[in-house]
């Protein structure tokens, strides 16, 4: 049996509505960020839906973390590159009550330009589908979907792909929606 073209038509834009609310434009499935609310080392309280509008780069690391501290002048220049094209980098760090104190000295050490988000656990890094390792990186389009993550070290390349794709510059072949850069043992 064929359909009208009246109801073709309407069955289409049906399914073209469906689709549009599961999928970006660019076909890929989106999920919702988490809400995450946190205080960061300035004792402001960050949340991630108050950056809707601009690209989150969001990271979580530890002061104790090596691959953490060799990535982290990777963000540092996206900050500085990107920040006002509208990207911002948050640093969700994983130090405890022991190793909190590290914290101020690694900022400085690396020249952080960003807010450090204090008091996050493995449950956030779950939270955002990122298993529980460090470090992980999330990437939030402007609507405040996921659009890729970074387990373990990312790379300069993998991080300005993103970013530059999330800001309209279209190169090539779209980036991972999950990049798993954690080494075999």
């Amino acid at each position: 049996m064929f359909l009208s073209h009246t109801r073709a038509w309407a069955w289409f834009l049906t399914l073209a509505a469906f689709w549009g609310m599961v999928f970006s434009t660019d076909g890929v499935a989106q999920e919702a960020a988490p809400f995450l609310e946190m205080t960061d080392h300035a004792g402001r309280v960050q949340r991630l839906d108050g950056y809707r509008g601009k690209v989150v780069v969001l990271n979580f690391w530890a002061t104790w973390c090596g691959p953490c501290a060799a990535e982290m002048p990777i963000f540092v220049d996206a900050q500085k590159r990107y920040g006002k094209r509208g990207v911002v980098v948050l640093a969700a760090s994983l130090d405890d009550d022991e190793t909190k104190a590290n914290i101020p000295e690694f900022m400085r050490k690396r020249k952080m330009n960003f807010p450090v988000l204090l008091g996050t656990t493995v449950d956030h890094l779950e939270m955002f589908g990122l298993g529980q390792a460090l470090p992980a990186t999330v990437f939030v389009d402007k609507e405040g979907n996921i659009f890729s993550r970074i387990l373990g070290e990312a790379k300069k390349n993998d991080v300005r792909d993103r970013v530059e794709w999330l800001l309209g510059w279209r190169r090539g072949k779209e980036p991972e929606a999950l990049l798993d850069n954690i080494p075999e043992l």
